[in-house]
């Protein structure tokens, strides 16, 4: 029996991501279950531990025996990663008893809970970019922006077991209020929907461009739209890129001055505008940060694209790779 793997679990608002991970970061077996967001607390657990047995028997007919399961989604847990204190999109279990509840329901594994931005981290620093990289930070890019650093191989936990709300640092003080409740965060300027509206924006302001007939065709502009007509050489969508990965850019620029970043690495799904967006960032971050401490930051493509999670969130539990460090709060 192959022992040396872990089940790795990315919960999100839409669905339940899980894989049989080695200790390579080899993904031998998938599977994915649709998530309701309204549902319970009770209910969406029983979900979670019907989906965790149901892989692990899978796993085991295969020839593989996993021990542990880690299990990862976005939102703040209490020192003991035994209760969920906010989860934006799983609303219904905030402050619910759902950690405890999916533990005590996977009694054959051991089971551990963490930020799902920290599983990426985590993931790329041992099977990804980041490879040994001594100070890393790995930003994901989205409907919001997470992020995560990692501190010669060690998450680094500030409070509620993250490194801090790297999307709401704040990058231009006079700029469109958040939904968090501040003004100008990075989140505003340079996430999924902030890349959508001013597309939308601009195919208005060009009626011949590119992004304009997308628009007319699809009703909305999306982020595959966006990238067709950059590649197409569509102006207005050059800017879009060329705008909100300067933007990023400045954020990068404020987390170096924190964080003192060797390498930046940028994933979730605007990753998939490539170099264009990355040379972007690096532009912001010239034009923004302070020399002494931005000269030396590496900005680039996150490797492990949407398997981040579940490869992060089981190399977390796996007893052959090197524990992820102690909470600073």
């Amino acid at each position: 029996m192959n022992e040396r793997c872990a089940i790795g679990v990315d919960m999100g608002g839409q669905s339940v991501k899980l894989a049989l991970v080695d200790d390579t970061g080899l993904i031998h077996l998938r599977q994915q279950a649709p998530m309701n967001p309204t549902l319970s607390a009770d209910a969406i657990a029983a979900l979670l531990i019907q989906q965790v047995e149901q892989l692990h028997s899978t796993a085991k007919i295969k020839g593989f025996s996993p021990t542990a399961a880690g299990i990862v989604m976005p939102g703040y847990m209490d020192v003991g990663r035994t209760k969920l204190l906010f989860a934006a999109n799983l609303p219904t279990l905030s402050g619910s008893d759902f950690l405890s509840t999916v533990k005590t329901g996977i009694d054959d594994m051991q089971v551990a809970f963490d930020a799902d931005c920290n599983a990426a981290a985590f993931g790329e620093y041992h099977f990804g970019a980041g490879r040994g990289i001594d100070r890393l930070i790995v930003v994901t890019v989205g409907t919001g922006i997470g992020g995560a650093v990692m501190v010669q191989g060690r998450i680094l936990r500030l409070w509620n077991h993250i490194s801090g709300s790297l999307g709401h640092v704040i990058v231009n003080a006079k700029g469109l209020r958040c939904n968090c409740g501040a003004r100008g965060c990075v989140e505003t300027q340079a996430s999924g929907p902030a890349l959508e509206k001013l597309a939308t924006e601009l195919a208005a302001a060009e009626p011949d461009s590119l992004l304009a007939q997308y628009l007319a065709q699809h009703g909305r502009l999306t982020g595959h739209d966006i990238r067709m007509a950059m590649n197409q050489g569509d102006a207005p969508a050059q800017r879009v890129v060329r705008e909100c990965g300067w933007w990023l850019g400045a954020a990068v620029a404020s987390w170096s001055v924190i964080y003192a970043p060797n390498m930046v690495l940028i994933g979730g799904g605007i990753a998939a505008l490539g170099e264009p967006l990355l040379n972007a960032i690096r532009e912001g971050l010239r034009d923004v940060g302070q020399p002494h401490t931005t000269r030396h930051v590496r900005v680039d493509a996150a490797a492990l694209g949407p398997d981040a999670g579940v490869v992060g969130a089981a190399a977390m539990v796996m007893p052959h790779v090197e524990e992820n460090g102690s909470d600073l709060e």
